[in-house]
């Protein structure tokens, strides 16, 4: 009897474990919700996406590794806008999110954006351009830590199509 409510207890705090962890993925998919809505426009507010961001902050694009800190972020943001608003950007819609949790502080965000000029087309040639972030939980909450420049169609595939 005493063996059966041992097995049954580790099963119990497993199952709870688990339920954790997916409350947390979910956690982090409505987080960075709230981060993609300032992007729906392209006035975007620059002072209120930084916070979203951790300090330093690791980009992996095709021309090598870059690195911001809360100094130099702001206007790597406002170049990103800049530039895109030369292209005719007027907005983006996240299509798509997932989060894959690593551990209870770390989890890996794959998404899907609809970056877009004023008739629709999309500004970067891709109509459902990957992004894929880690995010960290930090003392402020969760906090994007390193985003991954990834071709169009070469994303990792989302389940949550």
């Amino acid at each position: 009897m005493k063996k059966l409510i041992s097995i049954l207890v580790v099963v119990f705090v497993a199952i709870q474990c688990t339920l954790v962890i997916a409350d947390t993925g979910e956690e982090v998919e409505n987080w960075y919700r709230s981060y993609a809505v300032h992007w729906f426009n392209a006035d975007v507010d620059i002072e209120t996406v930084a916070q979203y961001y951790a300090s330093p902050f690791y980009y992996l694009g095709a021309t090598g590794p870059a690195l911001d800190t809360e100094n130099t972020m702001k206007d790597s943001l406002k170049s990103y806008v800049k530039t895109w608003k030369k292209e005719g950007w007027t907005g983006a819609r996240l299509l798509n999110v997932e989060a894959r949790m690593l551990n209870e502080k770390s989890a890996m965000i794959l998404t899907e954006w609809d970056i877009h000029a004023a008739d629709g087309s999309s500004i970067i040639g891709c109509s459902r351009a990957p992004w894929t972030y880690l995010a960290a939980k930090t003392q402020e909450g969760w906090k994007l830590a390193l985003e991954i420049e990834i071709g169009c169609g070469q994303g990792l595939t989302l389940t949550n199509n």
